[in-house]
């Protein structure tokens, strides 16, 4: 389980990071948070879908990597299968943590137990001097953004959620015979979509919102892509289960 703690010249000037997106954070996992800018591209990929928090009734967008709890299908051994690597892969093993409520403040914190985090090769945090390297620097400012991402993200789906425009469903599939079901996601409801009133429309448009609606209702397709994976995996394997 990833532990980040603040970034300390005095205690990490000796780790080196491999530049590299970090692929065991998502081994085993079905879903991973995607932010809306990148809908355009992980829809290429795999479905983009939505999911409830059941304690705070907030949704989240994801990408489906599996079809089945514990399954990651775009991973196979240490190969990712798909054409982009969503920021939650490529931020690792930094994030942001807030040093300051009070004055909103925040600082750049690692978890040195990443696979990625090493004392020989790789990318140096600090110069000899204690200051950040270009790489940590550039980091650092993508890290920020990303959490912009983020805001931006959640007004997203708290605008979809205020015009009870996600529905619960399923995604079903028949492999080779065998059905499979995803249950639990949630996805934007086209006949509400085709009801929204025009300033909705204008307002969606304007944020950027619209066209990621249209990313993610195009997105649901790579469902086949998942479940031809799934198919050739189980060819060379044991047979299929469904989820």
């Amino acid at each position: 389980m990833a532990n980040p703690v603040p970034l300390d010249p005095s205690l990490h000037s000796g780790l080196r990071v491999r530049n590299a997106p970090d692929l065991d954070i998502v081994r085993g996992q079905q879903v991973l948070p995607v932010t809306v800018h990148e809908f355009a591209q992980v829809a290429l990929d795999c479905p983009i879908v939505f999911i409830k928090n059941a304690e705070t009734g907030q949704f989240q967008s994801v990408a489906l990597l599996g079809l089945a709890q514990g399954e990651n299908l775009l991973l196979q051994g240490d190969k990712w299968l798909g054409t982009f690597f969503p920021g939650a892969l490529r931020m690792s093993p930094f994030k942001l943590l807030i040093a300051n409520p009070e004055a909103e403040t925040v600082t750049v914190a690692i978890d040195t137990d990443s696979a990625l985090v090493n004392e020989t090769e790789g990318e140096r945090l600090f110069s000899d001097a204690g200051e950040l390297t270009e790489f940590m620097a550039k980091r650092r400012d993508d890290l920020q953004a990303y959490v912009q991402q983020g805001h931006v993200t959640q007004a997203f789906m708290t605008l979809l959620a205020n015009k009870e425009m996600l529905i619960q469903q399923s995604l079903s599939l028949d492999i080779n015979g065998v059905k499979v079901q995803v249950d639990g996601i949630y996805l934007v409801d086209e006949k509400k979509l085709r009801e929204i009133d025009d300033q909705t429309i204008l307002d969606l448009n304007q944020r950027g919102f619209l066209q990621a609606i249209y990313a993610h209702l195009m997105s649901l397709r790579q469902a086949t892509r998942l479940a031809r994976i799934k198919l050739e995996a189980a060819s060379e394997g044991p047979s299929i289960r469904g989820a």
